[in-house]
């Protein structure tokens, strides 16, 4: 197995007439266009294939109005992985547009921060504002997946395998984690929602939703200090994902 990691980007949705100011906290940016789309990741090195995020289903794009594009189990198919044979599945937080499908990968160990747990299962769900963005039956199908001995809950920076490492951001969730792996074009982050357009991080304005400000804007540096280059920085919404790295199908793309 090479010592580098393969990555590849699925777009299962898009936003296209998204305003920014619905983006950008305070909404800056008025009513100029902001295109959303929504991502999920698949890897391949050391640990054989990882998904990153389980994406969502095609009813709960509808009951979101998010215009369906490719879906998981096409790009699983497309680069001929048997979905019982991904052992690790990261879960970056449990949003509906991140964890909507874990029953895809029937014999797969979740990866997820302690304090995402921790947080859709505590007091800050009374809330709304905190509380919008996850579905209860998500929040559920991974607390099931904690008590068949399937989820790994980490704290904080954790090496995942040789050349990828999970690293706790908070911000948009009090337990949001990114990734870094090691690319032949070198040290990639998939920053997830972390950035989830490219603008995010030029401006160092965070998305609005939100747990905690400051923890979101100190994330900025984190992703920025751990990729090699700007263009190794993987933002989790931004159409440049598949629009910049060459096309597999038209929804699916090599990022390495």
């Amino acid at each position: 197995m090479s010592e580098f990691w393969e990555a590849y980007a699925l777009r299962f949705a898009l936003d296209p007439d998204r305003l920014a100011a619905r983006s950008f906290l305070g909404g800056a940016g008025g009513d100029e266009k902001a295109p959303f789309a929504y991502h999920s990741f698949l890897l391949r090195g050391p640990l054989g294939w990882v998904a990153v995020d389980t994406a969502a289903t095609a009813a709960a794009c509808a009951h979101y109005a998010k215009p369906v594009e490719g879906t998981l189990p096409e790009a699983l198919a497309t680069l001929g992985i048997d979905p019982a044979e991904v052992r690790h599945v990261v879960q970056t937080h449990l949003h509906w547009d991140h964890a909507g499908q874990p029953g895809l990968f029937p014999k797969a160990t979740f990866h997820m921060q302690a304090r995402e747990m921790g947080y859709v299962t505590g007091p800050a769900m009374r809330h709304d504002a905190l509380r919008s963005g996850y579905l209860a039956d998500d929040i559920a199908a991974h607390v099931t997946l904690l008590h068949q001995r399937r989820m790994v809950l980490h704290d904080g920076t954790v090496e995942l395998a040789p050349g990828l490492t999970l690293h706790h951001a908070g911000g948009h969730t009090d337990g949001l984690q990114f990734l870094r792996l090691r690319t032949r074009r070198g040290w990639m982050v998939l920053a997830g929602d972390t950035v989830p357009l490219r603008d995010h991080l030029a401006r160092r304005i965070p998305f609005p939703t939100l747990y905690h400000v400051g923890d979101a804007i100190e994330a900025f540096d984190k992703v920025e200090a751990l990729a090699d280059s700007p263009a190794l920085i993987i933002p989790g919404h931004d159409p440049w994902v598949l629009e910049a790295h060459p096309r597999l199908t038209p929804h699916l793309a090599r990022l390495d």
